[in-house]
């Protein structure tokens, strides 16, 4: 039931965050620092990992994203580019700051050889939601403001969180107020990649994929209304179709995942991501961005279940936090750049050529990631059946 109140929560709200912005008037700096604000979250993830390690999980991650989402009730007061944008920012603050509590409830309830599955059929019902909710988003937008739209989006956010904190988590048991900690710091992430350098090499690819993602990200819409003059109610199908090949994608990435390993179907992945801005290179019409889209939602499945497989394999119980803090610190680095690189290259070069810079990072990437994972993938896969007893 969490998983589809999330769905329907996400379609009436985040699927249109940057569409909006644009027909507000948002230019294509303030489009590149709208791309940026999850990323920005992201930049504190590692202090929240270390913040949240000695305290129950499950309370701490609906107090954070709860908040998170009680701040799109102020959306009626947003009426211009910067107003709505900074609420936007607060938003993904305090959604990403449960993340690592996430990740690591995510490992507790879940066992490794059955965790791809068990969390992609919860992105299935999630996805089904969201294929609904997108349609009525766009449909409503058409007809009536953001400004009261995204705080009934809301209501279903706060209403999945509600439904997700029934699940017991045994470790929160355990946890004492006086118990022990060790002070901060960001030296840990170097002793991190110093310790386990599989993770380095994992994250240096993975940066460079981001990055190439992430320079074409405010720029898809930017063409979307600026070239293809796309209404709320096309970009709410759209969104739709995204939403749907989503959902085929956790169901066949769940089963991939657990029958062979993660990083064998992250590069795959990144394969997919590739098309995405090919497509866009050579759109000159609403198709080939239906095609994208199909590309895009076919991925971002694999996407999500591959990397949270892999960082949760890899990393002990005590670690998991830690380990997604370091990953998200680096995501949240490249989203405070990359999106920026993006727009100023669309000035200097067009957004087409721009697309192309973006297609040949994340296809390098790809090359790169499938040689890591045919050197990496047999012990992590022996490191799988280990840790399950077999």
């Amino acid at each position: 039931m969490g998983g589809i109140l999330y769905g329907l929560f996400y379609g009436l709200t985040v699927a249109f965050f940057p569409i909006i912005a644009r027909k507000l008037g948002a230019s294509s700096g303030q489009m590149a620092f709208l791309t940026s604000t999850s990323l920005i979250g992201a930049l504190f993830t590692f202090f929240w990992a270390h913040y949240s390690s000695t305290r129950k999980k499950m309370p701490f991650v609906v107090r954070m994203k709860g908040t998170a989402r009680i701040l799109l009730f102020f959306m009626v007061l947003a009426v211009n580019p910067w107003m709505f944008i900074f609420l936007v920012l607060l938003y993904w603050i305090f959604e990403m700051a449960g993340s690592p509590a996430y990740t690591g409830i995510m490992k507790e309830i879940y066992s490794d050889e059955h965790r791809g599955k068990a969390m992609g059929y919860v992105r299935v019902e999630m996805a089904m939601a969201m294929i609904g909710s997108s349609w009525l988003g766009g449909f409503l937008l058409d007809r009536f403001s953001y400004r009261y739209v995204f705080p009934v989006g809301a209501i279903f956010g706060l209403l999945a969180l509600l439904s997700f904190r029934r699940i017991r988590v045994e470790s929160d048991d355990n946890v004492t107020l006086n118990q022990q900690k060790e002070v901060f710091s960001l030296l840990e992430i170097g002793r991190i990649l110093k310790r386990d350098r599989r993770f380095l090499h994992y994250l240096v690819i993975f940066f460079a994929f981001g990055f190439g993602n992430l320079i074409i990200m405010p720029l898809c819409p930017i063409f979307l209304v600026d070239s293809l003059h796309i209404s709320n109610a096309l970009a709410g199908r759209l969104a739709s179709l995204f939403s749907f090949c989503w959902l085929l994608s956790y169901l066949f990435w769940g089963e991939f995942i657990d029958r062979h390993n993660p990083l064998k179907a992250l590069w795959l992945v990144m394969l997919m991501v590739s098309f995405v801005p090919a497509l866009y290179f050579l759109a000159n019409n609403v198709w080939f961005i239906v095609v994208a889209t199909i590309f895009s939602g076919l991925s971002s499945g694999g996407l999500e279940l591959s990397r949270t497989n892999y960082i949760t394999r890899i990393a002990g119980h005590e670690q998991i936090q830690s380990y997604w803090g370091v990953d998200y610190t680096l995501m949240g680095l490249r989203g405070i750049i990359a999106p920026f690189v993006g727009v100023s290259l669309m000035h200097l070069i067009g957004i087409k050529p721009t697309f192309l810079v973006g297609f040949g990072l994340i296809f390098c990437s790809f090359i790169f990631m499938r040689r890591f994972a045919q050197r990496e993938g047999k012990d992590l896969s022996l490191l799988s059946s280990a840790k399950s007893g077999y």
